[in-house]
This record gives C-alpha cells, structure tokens and sequence, in this order.
C-alpha cells in the first residue's frame, strides 16, 4: 500500500485499538521533534506554514486530542464554561442550559454541566472537579448554604450568579424581578375579587424564595388582607402536592392560589385532581415560569412569564465581557453587574373573577 506524503499508515502502533494518541505518537508518525509538533499545534511563528498543515494533518488522522488542561497552563483562555444549576429536570434550567450552550458554541466555546441538587456539599464537590478542568468562568444558581470553602474557591474563578444572590459571591449577577411578578399574579386575583388568597413557594433561606414571598404578602398589604395560607418548602412536585391538599381541605378553603415555581404548578395541578376539584371553577390559581405543558393544560395555566432566552444570553455575555475582562465592544461601555428581568403576567383560562367560575 502506498501512502501520500504526511499521510499515517492505520496499521502503525499508534492506532492500536483503545489507545490514546499522544504528541510524542504525532512525532513519530512524521520523524520530527515532539516539540516541533507542539509548537504548530500552537501556531507558533517560529513553524512554517508547510509543517504546521502536515502536523495538523497526521494529527487529526491519529485521533490526537490536545489537553485542554495544557493549552491553559500554557497561558491559553480555556474554551470551557460551568453552569451550575440546582435541577435539570426544572423547565426553566434545562432551557437556561440550552441557550447558554448554543451562545457559548456560537464563540468556539463549551459548555460544562452541573447539578448540586440544592446540596451545598455537592456543590462544593462538583466545584473541586470543575476546577480541576481549569474553565474559563461559572454560571452558578448558589446554594442556600453555600459552604465558606465553596465561597472561597469562587473567588478565584470569574463568576456570574443566576436568578439568586449571594452575599459572599464575587461577580455579576442576572436575576429576575421576583417581587414583582408575584406581585402582579397576586394583584390580579384581588381585582377579580378574591380575597381568600393561599401561596405555596420556595424556603425563604434563598434570596428568591424571599422575593416571591415578600411580593405576595405586599399585595395583600395593599388591600388590609391577611393570606389565607402559606406554605413554604422545597420547589418539588411532592411538596405541593402535600401544600395544596392539606390548604384545600382546612376550613375557610381558599379562592385563590398562587404557586411560586414550575414544579410546584405540577404538584397543585395533581393534588386538586386527586380532590376532584376544578380551575377555576374551584379555585383560580396562578402559575410562575411559562413552560409547554402551561399553555396546553386544561384551560391553560395563567402564569408570571420568565424571558428565559434573555436571561441566558444575557448571563453567558455578562460572564465572558466582565469575569474574563474582555473589552466591551464600545470604547468607554461597561457592561453592568448585576442585570434584572420584569417579568410578564400571562392571562389564560386557570384564573377568573370570583363568582363567575
């Protein structure tokens, strides 16, 4: 078999089955210096132009893949980019993580995946193996106990926090509105007469936890009204569906219900059908976040709408622009560190003025 020139032959040594190239297995291959190899790979001055396509070539033919730990010690960017997020099973974060890797791909950049479960431990382990990958920066959905070692170990990586804030957190923030969209939700139930109105949210111990409740409760202010419930607790389908049943079968049952997270929509949804009650003939109820399933629900879900593409792109610019100090693309603009979203309150059929349900 003849073999063009730079060209490997697949019976060599080097493409044995299950090895793992190597710089010194593209030198061989071509009878050159591994440390000429490196240097084209690099794209150093110093290789011409010819040698650099031929190594280039042989490597790609030999499967080599550069150490992205390397390239970094080297004094090279890492490509790499950590999003840490509480659940991936969450509408809303599965959506942040796709549009975060698609504007990371679109800058020959990748994305690193990571789930704590809203386990500050596990945080604080999937930060150690993040960081043994040397990434360019994290997106992070911090923890209520976020661990001093953790918070330490982010102070010396650019960081943009999503959605919640952290005191000890160095780095920009994008966030929504969370006070506000509650808010609205609960405002619109008081103008359709409802006065009994029940809340079923987040811990108070996250920052947005506080902002949903803090909404809710300032709109009653507003009217003299006293909630009819609350119940706080972890942003799970099971816990709502525990919240709503033991609200939905006390005494002076609520009109109104406003339910502070996708999942926990899930859950009421599923306890007032295991207590063959009705939205909104029984009960007008308010969503937040905006996921499919809202629209196609019986009736459709009314719900706080979260601009979720925004938030993402707009976490991913912040991180690279200000944690890995690029220029901003206006001489003199800085981009800001802390981003806020208003969310929207979209009308559909789950709500109605009281007695017209």
């Amino acid at each position: 078999m003849s073999l063009k020139w730079g060209e490997v032959d697949p019976a060599s040594s080097v493409q044995r089955r299950g090895a793992k190239a190597t710089i010194r297995d593209v030198a061989r291959a071509l009878d050159i210096s591994h440390t000429t190899v490196s240097r084209a790979l690099a794209d150093s001055p110093k290789i011409s132009s010819e040698t650099k396509e031929r190594v280039r070539s042989v490597a790609e033919q030999l499967g080599y893949v550069p150490s992205a730990s390397a390239r970094t010690m080297r004094g090279r960017r890492s490509s790499l980019v950590a999003l840490m997020v509480p659940d991936i099973q969450n509408d809303f974060y599965a959506g942040v993580a796709k549009v975060v890797a698609n504007s990371l791909a679109a800058r020959s950049m990748h994305l690193m995946l990571s789930i704590t479960d809203d386990d500050p431990a596990r945080e604080l382990r999937e930060l150690r193996v993040i960081l043994e990958m040397r990434p360019a920066g994290v997106i992070l959905v911090p923890t209520a106990g976020l661990l001093a070692e953790t918070e330490a170990l982010l102070g010396n990586l650019g960081t943009v926090q999503l959605l919640r804030r952290h005191p000890g957190i160095v780095g920009g923030t994008v966030r929504v509105d969370d006070r506000h969209g509650i808010c609205i939700a609960t405002r619109q139930l008081l103008d359709y007469g409802h006065t009994r109105i029940a809340y079923v949210g987040n811990g108070s111990e996250t920052s947005t936890g506080r902002e949903r409740l803090a909404g809710f409760q300032q709109a009653l202010a507003e009217r003299g009204l006293d909630p009819a419930a609350v119940m706080l607790g972890a942003p799970r389908p099971e816990f709502a569906r525990h919240a709503v049943t033991t609200i939905m079968t006390g005494k002076a049952r609520p009109t109104g219900l406003i339910l502070a997270g996708p999942e926990l929509t899930l859950g009421a949804l599923q306890a007032l059908r295991g207590l063959r009650l009705e939205w909104p003939r029984d009960v007008s109820l308010i969503g937040y976040h905006d996921p499919a399933w809202f629209e196609l629900a019986e009736h459709g879900i009314t719900t706080v709408r979260l601009p979720v593409e925004d938030i993402a792109v707009t976490a991913t610019s912040l991180l690279i622009s200000e944690a890995l100090q690029e220029p901003s693309q206006e001489e003199g603009e800085q981009e800001p560190t802390e981003v806020v979203f208003t969310p929207a309150l979209m009308l559909r059929g789950s709500t109605a003025p009281l007695g017209r349900r």
